[in-house]
């Protein structure tokens, strides 16, 4: 190359490399900016991707656990309605079929809310003292059932 060419050449001026230097440096802090907004972003999805992991666990186990009520006190209602046609239809006794009726109202009235109440959902250790697992109400009503169907026909029996 010739001494003209060089001084021509845009690579060899100094204004040249401070202008090279200045895009260097711009192009280091919009790589660093990249990997800031990719590291913030790919902590954000995984904070969702968490969350959504627990939601679906929590789901599954109340899924379950639900489901497991729901089937005993389904099965307890539909004891005593049969007991309750029994005595109305077969036996004529509505005496007995009202006082089963009123077992039945009590099974019928139990909401979500009345088997999982707000103390159900907090830690072992802070529950109330007056908590009452689902198991526990479901077994409970389980034996009021017993004894009822056992008293109503030993009362009333033929």
């Amino acid at each position: 190359m010739a001494h003209s060419d060089v001084e021509d050449d845009i690579w060899a001026d100094s204004d040249n490399e401070e202008q090279v230097e200045y895009e260097r440096n711009l192009a280091e802090k919009e790589w660093e900016r990249l990997q800031e907004d990719h590291g913030n972003t790919g902590y954000k999805e995984g904070i969702v991707e968490g969350k959504e992991v627990n939601m679906q666990r929590g789901f599954d186990k109340g899924y379950s656990e639900g489901l497991a009520i729901g089937k005993a006190l389904g099965k307890l209602r539909g004891m005593v309605s049969c007991q309750i046609i029994y005595y109305r239809q077969m036996l004529k006794n509505e005496e007995a079929a009202k006082e089963l009726d009123v077992l039945f109202d009590e099974i019928d009235k139990i909401e979500v809310n009345h088997v999982y109440s707000v103390d159900y959902f907090r830690d072992h250790a802070t529950k109330n003292d007056e908590y009452v697992a689902p198991e526990t109400i479901v077994k409970n009503l389980e034996d009021k059932v017993k004894f009822t169907l056992q008293l109503v026909s030993e009362k009333y029996s033929c």
